[in-house]
């Protein structure tokens, strides 16, 4: 396995992985390989943008991309936006190793935290696995238009 940051030439088969790994359970989206390239190169066009995949036998196998957001005090954090491995590599500790990966670059960069939103109770538990807290630090909301 080959881990990397993520190159434009990654998108269409981050893309395609995008729509497998939220096709089945626990998410059931139904992604077209266009929306899901759409997020992927809107996600990374900032230049606070990073990506990260792992390659196996030149196939991505997993993918990482979200922002740095930059706050006050030298406070930065890490908003993982998509995380996910294809669904025929799911419980391989892939998911963990890429994590891994992704918190030695984050230090190197010295990003102070890790941050995302998730739903799926099989998530939640991928990322208390690997020492995320659930954090009563604000309120998630949303309003419909």
């Amino acid at each position: 396995m080959h881990f990397k940051k993520i190159n434009t030439e990654d998108y269409n088969d981050c893309a395609k992985n995008l729509v497998s790994a939220y096709a089945g359970p626990p998410w059931h989206n139904k992604w077209t390989d266009q929306e899901a390239l759409l997020r992927i190169e809107a996600t990374m066009s900032g230049f606070n943008s990073r990506g990260y995949v792992i390659e196996n036998e030149d196939t991505i196998i997993a993918m990482c991309i979200g922002r740095i957001d930059y706050y006050f005090n030298n406070f930065n954090q890490f908003f993982i936006d998509e995380f996910n491995v294809i669904p025929n590599q799911q419980g391989f500790g892939i998911g963990k190793q890429l994590m891994n990966f992704i918190i030695d670059e984050m230090k190197q960069e010295k990003i102070n935290k890790i941050f995302l939103i998730t739903g799926g109770e099989s998530a939640s538990k991928f990322y208390a696995k690997n020492k995320f807290e659930i954090t009563n630090d604000g309120f998630m909301m949303e309003l419909d238009l």
